[in-house]
Order: structure tokens, then sequence, then C-alpha cells
């Protein structure tokens, strides 16, 4: 019978002292983010209702829970509660953490 071995990464990231695996590449991450923060350029143009302002919030929480596994967003905030803003920084950050990631990844390949 054929065995084979491969090298497999384990990509992890250190928010606020916590680890966490990523479970995203840089650039699917980045690139969903972008999309989900372009989404929500429609809520300077108009007020929105609370429902409209929790599933923006559903969506950017579940974007980071996506990328940092489930009950990330509790753990960065040692439970206290998250606001869409808040959340939208932090999604914010860490899609540009992994655009800088990745590109110094790709620099390193050249």
């Amino acid at each position: 019978m054929r065995e084979l071995t491969m090298r497999v990464e384990r990509p992890q990231i250190k928010i606020n002292g916590q680890l966490f695996d990523l479970h995203l590449t840089d650039i699917e991450l980045y690139t969903r983010a972008q999309a989900v923060l372009e989404g929500l350029e429609q809520f300077h143009d108009a007020p929105r209702t609370p429902e409209e302002v929790l599933s923006a919030l559903r969506e950017v929480t579940g974007l980071l829970e996506a990328s940092l596994g489930e009950g990330a967003t509790r753990a960065i905030s040692n439970g206290a509660p998250v606001s869409l803003p808040l959340a939208i920084e932090w999604l914010g950050t860490l899609a540009g953490e992994a655009a800088a990631h990745y590109v110094d990844g790709v620099l390193e390949e050249d």
C-alpha cells in the first residue's frame, strides 16, 4: 500500500493575548470581509431599523466566528456585548492584518 505524509500548516493569531486558530486563508478572509463591509456602506445613506442593524451585526460577527472559530467574538470581548460599530472595527482590523500577512508571504516567496 502506498502512503504519503504531507506537511500541514496550522495558522494561528493572537488577539488580546488569546490564541485563535484561523479557519480561513488570508485572502479568503480579506475578500469576504471586503464584501461584507461594502454591503454595509448602505448604512450611511439612511437610518436603519433595529432588525437591519441586528442582521448586519450577525453578518459581521458571523464572519469573525467563521475566521476565528465559534465563540471567538465572545472570547475577545470577555463576554461583554459587542456593538455593530465595534464588530465592524474588529473585522476591518482582522482583514487588514490578513492582507498585510498575505503580502508579506508573497514577498517572501520572491
